[in-house]
């Protein structure tokens, strides 16, 4: 057995023995795991359990740290609730207009944020406790996704608009940081960053390119010169972005079920990036039944041989019935 997770040895272009298997979880690890999901967010033993257990069960090829979006900008002052389960809730935006003063932190403010904190010792968790042939993915928030978090996201888009500069301005300060936080995530022992810019399949290709892109190549290109992959994740339907988000050089683009097709996408591909999805988490992997899963596991693989990691678009369900997994993972070992 390899000596080194898996999913690094299919991006060094090794022929694996199965399929790479990449499932989201979140609210299904955090039930799966019979852990409430305040304590699946805010408490690192009960986070690290939840996914080890859940990929175990699954034969899931990676644990991760992901819960929410909103560890970097309670940082920044948003004010967030955790109901015990349920997903969290922002009720006070960090930034209710561009004339407050936007907060200059210290590193060592930063990481002075339970969340921050906590994050970090998910991964030194993870690092003491993974199996060694198991990815472990640490995650920072993308440029306009964490603008979004600090604005709400009907305030920051008209910002693009009217406040162009300002705008840069901010998310130069949020990235700069997240730079950092990327490194510390590595230094605790993540093989893998996550660039998590959901919000970029809805503002259009110009605003993406001016605000989201740049930054999105400048945290790849640090994630891989401190010694670990890149993962980019946008949902939504991001065909017409899909090129530049190649383009980023991230080693894992992932792909939401909304891309119909993505075999036009494949010669863009260098030779250690792969793509990541993308089956319909509701209507094929909660709804279907196995074996029509594995139909559409293979017209998935099908638009892209040998260079898919298999996952459903984002996350799975916490209703999807563990027999739904289950098959698709008995097709990536198949």
């Amino acid at each position: 057995m390899s000596e080194q997770p898996l999913i690094l040895d299919f991006l060094a272009g090794k022929k694996p023995e199965a399929l790479p298997f990449m499932p989201i979880f979140m609210r299904f690890a955090a039930r799966f795991g019979k852990v409430p999901y305040r304590d699946f967010c805010l408490d690192a033993e009960a986070h690290c359990e939840a996914n080890l257990k859940t990929a175990k069960a699954f034969s899931s090829d990676w644990v991760n740290v992901m819960s929410d979006p909103y560890a970097e900008s309670e940082v920044f002052g948003a004010v967030i609730r955790y109901p015990e389960n349920s997903l969290p809730e922002e009720t006070r935006h960090a930034l209710n207009s561009l004339d407050e003063e936007f907060p200059e932190l210290t590193h060592e403010e930063f990481l002075a944020c339970p969340r921050i904190t906590g994050r970090i010792e998910q991964i030194a968790r993870f690092r003491a406790l993974c199996p060694s042939q198991l990815l472990i993915c640490g995650w920072i928030e993308g440029p306009l996704a964490e603008y979004c978090d600090l604005r709400g996201m009907g305030d920051a888009f008209l910002d693009l608009y009217d406040q162009p500069e300002k705008v840069h301005q901010i998310i130069s300060k949020t990235m700069n940081m997240a730079m950092f936080f990327a490194e510390q995530q590595i230094k605790a022992g993540a093989h893998c960053i996550g660039i998590g810019d959901a919000v970029c399949s809805q503002c259009g290709l110009e605003f993406f390119r001016e605000f989201a892109l740049p930054w999105e190549k400048k945290l790849v290109k640090h994630i891989q010169q401190l010694g670990a992959i890149a993962k980019l994740h946008i949902c939504g339907n991001t065909t017409a972005i899909l090129p530049d988000m190649i383009a980023t050089g991230a080693d894992i683009v992932d792909i939401d079920h909304l891309v119909i097709d993505m075999t036009p996408f494949v010669p863009l591909l260098s030779p250690n990036q792969v793509l990541c999805g993308n089956l319909d988490p509701v209507s094929i992997i909660q709804n279907m039944d196995p074996p029509r899963i594995k139909a559409a596991t293979q017209a998935v693989l099908a638009q892209v041989p040998g260079k898919l990691i298999l996952s459903g678009g984002c996350e799975i369900t916490p209703d999807t019935k563990p027999e739904h997994i289950l098959a698709m993972a008995e097709f990536a070992h198949a």
